[in-house]
């Protein structure tokens, strides 16, 4: 074990809750901030040196950085060898694991799926929100919303609750999935986070839109739409997170969607109160 240095203030500030590390040139896995029971989304690599190096990251977040005592010019070429090495390891290692749990949990999503029925007109969520079913379906009395890709293979799925509550297949894929709520050939089409906005959209316009289930995937899913809909107008439909702005200083339902449009050259569009009356 090392005493506290350089690198374990790093990792502490990261996020990384661990009192100790080890310079053994091994790739440690260890709990991070947000990690539920028996998770370990974090991970470090420690070289003793002279001089001591490593890196360390968060497999949940993407975070990955480096580290040197004195400094990146204080590491030899094969310093420098040996940290991309562990690095590369530690992408593999990232890589199997999500593709082995994406899997588990696309089985699970078939499963449920094939399962479910049709979704009840009076499910409590879909009357609270006042949008139809839209081809939804329910199990045990969850609303089951599927996340597809652009060829419409099903991936994972979104469940909401007679509460609202919503909750996502473990380890399942999220990133350029989404819901189509409407016919899926048209001049226009239109994105938004949740599936209330996104039904409520389509009941509005006619167009169809397509459900990104968060802001962060608002700009996937606009190129996977892009990609399948090259000619067609793309209409980013933000939420205004104005709480969080007057909070943080950053609106990242506005934030999001600029990046999506401006990604695809479509538009943004906020329709008055849309967060207020039809979020998520």
């Amino acid at each position: 074990m090392t005493r506290p240095d350089g690198f374990l203030t790093a990792l502490r500030a990261a996020g990384m809750m661990l009192d100790a590390v080890v310079a053994d040139s091994r790739l440690r896995r260890v709990r991070a901030e947000g990690d539920g029971s028996g998770q370990r989304s974090g991970w470090y690599v420690l070289h003793a040196g002279p001089p001591k190096a490593g890196a360390y990251g968060n497999w949940k977040t993407g975070l990955t950085e480096s580290w040197c005592e004195g400094g990146s010019e204080a590491l030899s070429e094969a310093d420098r060898v040996m940290l991309r090495e562990a690095m590369v390891r530690v992408q593999r290692q990232q890589q199997a694991e999500r593709t082995q749990r994406q899997a588990v949990a696309r089985q699970q999503a078939r499963e449920r799926w094939q399962r479910a029925s049709a979704a009840a007109a009076d499910h409590p969520y879909l009357v609270a929100k006042g949008v139809g079913v839209h081809g939804l379906r329910q199990l045990d009395g969850v609303l089951l919303v599927p996340m597809r890709d652009a060829q419409g293979r099903l991936w994972s799925l979104q469940t909401i609750a007679a509460d609202g509550s919503k909750r996502f297949l473990t380890g399942g894929r999220k990133r350029g999935l989404y819901y189509p709520v409407g016919r899926t050939v048209s001049d226009v089409v239109c994105i938004a986070e949740g599936y209330a906005t996104a039904a409520s959209i389509h009941e509005a316009t006619g167009h169809p839109t397509a459900v990104a289930f968060d802001a962060g995937n608002l700009e996937p899913v606009a190129c996977a739409l892009r990609t399948k809909f090259p000619t067609a107008v793309i209409v980013v439909c933000a939420d205004d997170d104005a709480a969080t702005a007057a909070r943080l200083g950053i609106n990242p339902g506005v934030a999001n969607a600029e990046r999506a449009a401006k990604a695809v050259g479509g538009v943004v569009a906020m329709p008055p109160r849309l967060s207020h009356e039809a979020t998520s």
